[in-house]
């Protein structure tokens, strides 16, 4: 029974091991190679990585950026408010990007 569940764990970490590095090697050439992409909107929280983490550290658990659930067996609840969670963040960053506000230790 162990060896069981431990085969299974490590067939599943083997296979997203190699989806994510096709993923790597696939944004490598579109971003890197290509040119296609720049990293929008991945920039703006990669520039205050540290300021995001934080904050959704000390504000992560209040509204807006979280809220009491009418559905807890609802997923698109869930995913509703995981998605406005994560809009904010990125919108919050974008504006400290502009204001060039850079959290550096």
């Amino acid at each position: 029974s162990l060896f069981v569940c431990f085969s299974r764990s490590l067939s599943y970490v083997t296979c997203m091991g190699c989806f994510s590095f096709l993923l790597l090697g696939a944004m490598y050439f579109v971003i890197d190679i290509k040119g296609w992409w720049g990293g929008q909107p991945f920039i703006y929280p990669g520039m205050n990585s540290t300021f995001v983490y934080v904050g959704h550290s000390l504000l992560g658990f209040y509204f807006p950026f979280s809220w009491e659930m009418a559905f807890q067996a609802s997923h698109w609840e869930w995913l509703f408010q995981s998605l406005w969670g994560t809009s904010l963040w990125v919108l919050i960053s974008y504006f400290l990007y502009r204001k060039k506000f850079f959290l550096k230790i």
